[in-house]
């Protein structure tokens, strides 16, 4: 009888802690700061309620994100890119460290590359050809269109994909004397504080900072695609996931 109650006992605890794992399932989603801050970050409680799953979320950025997916230190990677692109940019750097073929990507949402100076800077708007200026260093200084007598400072995240697209789209190699940072959220909080200052984000950050910017309008426009990889194999909860964020995004 006591080997019977014993034998119940076991049993009760093992339901007791597989219900507790799946209803408190972690998925741990690493990457883009534009994903995290125009999706991930603001519909969190949405999409936990939807998926039942636990999110662990991490800034960083694309290349960051879809690293840590390849190595297994996340279930999800957040992209403001493609996931191809992503992949071979960072297999040039390391043949094989992405094997396209486990993986998956489903795009969640779009959004635009904004630039961004201080609020106290007079320039409104900035051509093609000064931007390129400005982020290749030739235009050292803001009083050479109309702004005021500072020397230009330049911030950005290398890794990032607004960062490599406003390169390939300005047809520029950036100045070497660009602050670099870990995430585009870091280049807003500098912006926010330093008036000689210039930078990017995006349409989709959802960023205490964004009220503390001006957003320069350009001719220069630069769409970006919000993207989630994942394995092929990933488990039903990270699917869940996958889809509960597709349901919520802004298209």
């Amino acid at each position: 009888m006591s080997s019977h109650r014993t034998h119940v006992a076991l049993a009760a605890i093992l339901l007791s802690a597989i219900a507790t794992s799946s209803a408190d399932a972690e998925v741990k989603v690493h990457g883009a700061t534009t994903v995290t801050y125009g999706l991930m970050k603001p519909q969190q409680a949405q999409i936990e309620k939807i998926s039942g799953a636990k999110l662990t979320i991490l800034p960083s950025s694309t290349s960051r994100g879809l690293t840590d997916l390849a190595e297994g230190k996340a279930d999800i990677a957040m992209l403001a890119e493609p996931m191809q692109s992503a992949a071979e940019s960072l297999n040039k750097k390391q043949a094989g460290s992405v094997k396209v073929e486990e993986l998956e990507g489903s795009q969640v949402g779009n959004a635009f590359i904004q630039f961004v100076v201080h609020p106290s800077n007079p320039v409104k708007a900035l051509t093609k050809d000064q931007l390129a200026g400005l982020f290749s260093g030739r235009i050292k200084n803001w009083s050479e269109i109309g702004g005021p007598n500072q020397p230009v400072l330049l911030v950005g995240e290398p890794t990032s994909s607004p960062h490599k697209m406003i390169a390939e789209a300005l047809a520029i190699t950036y100045a070497p004397t660009l602050r670099v940072v870990q995430n585009t959220n870091q280049v807003a909080v500098i912006v926010a504080q330093a008036p000689p200052a210039l930078g990017y984000i995006s349409t989709a950050h959802d960023i205490p900072e964004r009220d503390k910017l001006q957003v320069v309008t350009s001719d220069v426009k630069l769409p970006l695609a919000l993207y989630l990889a994942y394995r092929k194999n990933a488990s039903a909860e990270v699917m869940k996931v996958v889809k509960a964020a597709a349901s919520v995004a802004t298209k």
